[in-house]
């Protein structure tokens, strides 16, 4: 185990903890949910992080995506996220892979897990189409506002996210405010956890939803 992931070692048996620090995972969109998951996976202890991105960082984004600053506005936010990431030295390897999300995406063979860090439903159902075909899971997490909703999408579900999405269309960009985005984002991280780990409490045809103001949480059940 790594040492400074002791705080956590009882929290897992041995076998989980080290096949959490075996995971290798692909972070779709380095924003708001995507800084936020690279920076809890990082700390956790995961072996690899990809993170794709093909977008410049804007002064608009400062206010949640974790990664940035004022120096990085104009740098490619792959670039920007890796270099950020790798100054704290947690041996977790960050691969920046500069590339919008299209069907011709090729996933690295060695992916556990898919996090989906977009902010539109367009690329969301590409990039669910290919974790369906590359018969991996997909944890799903979109944010507006306080309100959020979170669902993982199993290599084998037969609910994918366009059943459940499918009338969403275009929209203007949402408001957001930074702490909602890095409560969804650290329960999407758990959720794919729990998955990933073996526990048996894990979100299955199930969509979480989460109204951070009214502080209530349901699970609504899509089987």
């Amino acid at each position: 185990m790594k040492n400074y992931l002791q705080r956590q070692q009882e929290l897992f048996t041995d076998k989980q903890q080290q096949r959490l620090e075996k995971l290798k995972v692909m972070i779709a969109g380095v924003g708001g949910l995507g800084t936020n998951q690279a920076l809890q996976l990082q700390r956790i202890g995961v072996k690899k992080i990809y993170l794709y991105d093909y977008d410049q960082v804007e002064i608009s984004n400062l206010n949640r995506q974790l990664c940035y600053g004022k120096n990085d506005i104009g740098r490619p936010k792959v670039e920007a996220a890796a270099e950020f990431l790798g100054k704290f030295e947690l041996e977790t390897e960050v691969i920046g892979i500069n590339e919008r999300i299209s069907l011709e995406t090729k996933i690295p063979n060695d992916v556990d897990i898919i996090f989906d860090g977009l902010d539109n439903f367009e690329s969301r159902f590409i990039l669910d189409q290919l974790a369906a075909e590359n018969k991996l899971p997909f944890i799903h997490a979109g944010i507006e506002e306080f309100f959020a909703q979170i669902m993982l999408v199993l290599p084998e579900s037969s609910l994918r996210l366009k059943d459940v999405f499918a009338g969403s269309k275009k929209q203007k960009l949402p408001a957001v405010f930074s702490p909602a985005v890095t409560v969804t984002a650290s329960i999407q991280v758990l959720e794919a956890l729990k998955y990933l780990l073996g526990f048996d409490n894990y979100l299955n045809n199930q969509l979480l939803y989460i109204d951070l103001f009214n502080n209530q949480i349901e699970k609504i059940d899509l089987s």
